[in-house]
């Protein structure tokens, strides 16, 4: 999107903007500092300053657009149709061509556009992050051995483990079906997240597909899905590493493709063509887009609940905002939990509040994002419940830091990896039979 395309899509939004107020009650920043200059129609006001060469494009003012969770609760709730995270994406990318983007931003999103050399830096930190990090005794992650500056690392911040042998690694690109007769292919993009940190998560999803008759193409080319870079104001990052992915999904033949990160999924579905514009490769992001499902959706549409066995716990459930406000999925991840035999759902009190994790927001305003928290954790408490389940490898690292924080037992899985136990159990069931 060049200047003039970005000027046009800002003034057309912020026209709509009527200053009711909606946005104060459901904006998590705003309900944290009950700060006027967070919410959603003063970020309008003050973007709308900018075009009129009232105030200038200064750092400070680009702070302002940075403090923002991009959850897109205000999107939802705008009475006035007001398309806020484009806004809000829009004055990013302006004050980031104007101003720059921090140097730790600057220099891990170079490092993202190139794949070998991403995956051999994480790879060699895995090996050496027992330096910096000691190992939980509960198994929940890690926490710094020193207290070190950034990144809520100064308050002995909780980190997942990274694994020395991401998902990608280990492996094949061509995973057959476990039964004879093949459903058909699904091409599993992996995200960085589930790859790096949280294998077990994408091992669940293989088992999931696999158990239920279908191939699996898993693409060694792909990268980064793009949303931290383009999110902070990066938006030529965000373009090289979406056409990297679509010609590494568009190389491969399969029938559906499954996402299970909110954020990979949301970007892949809704952002590339916001992202792509006039790329020669936009419309084969349409056609990537009209493919994507979200584990849950893929498993509601195209899998066996009967075959689902007993799993005796106690849960509930976390909306990620990208899942349920970028994917529109909310329902699919309750219908699943509430099909698996033994398993107890308690519905929690806001459940698609935002967490506060945000992907980077909480690395740059780690006690903000704790504050947002805290509410989540609350009314997670209030279930009773042994676990939290969530759809999201970003919010479950905030909230089991909160949780660990908190000296909390209550641990939390991803969908994926619950299913996956219940199909598990369920085969186990059978051979008793």
């Amino acid at each position: 999107m060049n200047k003039q395309e970005r000027r046009q899509l800002i003034e057309q939004e912020i026209v709509k903007c009527s200053r009711c107020g909606n946005c104060r009650s459901i904006c998590p920043v705003f309900l944290a500092e009950n700060n006027e200059n967070t919410t959603p129609r003063s970020k309008a006001r003050l973007l709308e300053a900018v075009l009129e060469n009232d105030i200038e494009l200064t750092a400070g003012v680009q702070q302002r657009f940075e403090k923002c969770l991009f959850c897109k609760a205000c999107l939802t709730h705008c009475g006035s149709g007001v398309a806020t995270d484009k806004v809000i994406l829009a004055a990013r990318t302006a004050a980031a061509e104007r101003n720059g983007i921090s140097p730790m931003k600057k220099l891990a999103f170079t490092g993202l556009r190139y794949r070998k050399l991403f995956d051999l830096c994480l790879r060699a930190g895995a090996l050496f992050q027992h330096v910096i990090f000691k190992k939980l005794p509960d198994g929940r992650g890690r926490a710094p051995r020193i207290l070190l500056p950034g990144a809520g690392l100064n308050q002995r911040r909780i980190m997942p483990d990274m694994t020395v042998s991401p998902l990608r690694t280990r492996l094949p690109e061509f995973i057959p079906a476990k039964k004879a007769d093949s459903q058909g292919t699904v091409l599993f993009f992996t995200g960085c997240m589930l790859n790096y940190f949280y294998p077990q998560t994408g091992d669940a999803v293989v088992n999931i597909l696999t158990a239920n008759g279908w191939n699996v193409v898993i693409p060694a080319e792909q990268c980064c899905c793009g949303t931290p870079a383009f999110t902070s104001g990066d938006e030529a990052t965000g373009r090289v590493l979406a056409e990297q992915n679509v010609q590494a999904i568009g190389s491969k033949k399969y029938d559906h493709i499954v996402t299970a990160c909110a954020s990979c999924g949301a970007a892949l579905k809704e952002e590339y063509a916001h992202i792509l514009g006039d790329s020669p490769l936009l419309a084969a992001s349409q056609n990537v887009a009209g493919k994507v499902l979200d584990i849950t959706q893929f498993v509601l549409q195209h899998c066996d609940l009967t075959k689902l066995g007993k799993v005796p716990l106690k849960v509930t459930y976390h909306d990620p905002c990208h899942l349920v406000r970028g994917m529109q999925v909310s329902a699919e991840p309750r219908q699943i939990l509430q099909s698996i035999p033994g398993l107890e759902y308690v519905e929690m009190k806001d459940a698609s509040r935002c967490c506060g994790a945000g992907g980077s927001f909480s690395a740059v305003y780690y006690e903000l994002s704790r504050h947002i928290n805290d509410k989540k954790l609350d009314n997670a408490a209030n279930t009773g419940t042994d676990y939290c389940i969530t759809g999201c490898s970003s919010c479950r690292m905030h909230i089991t830091d909160g949780l660990t924080q908190r000296h909390s037992p209550m641990k939390v899985l991803h969908t994926a990896e619950i299913i996956s136990m219940a199909y598990e159990a369920g085969g186990k069931e059978g051979e008793t039979c």
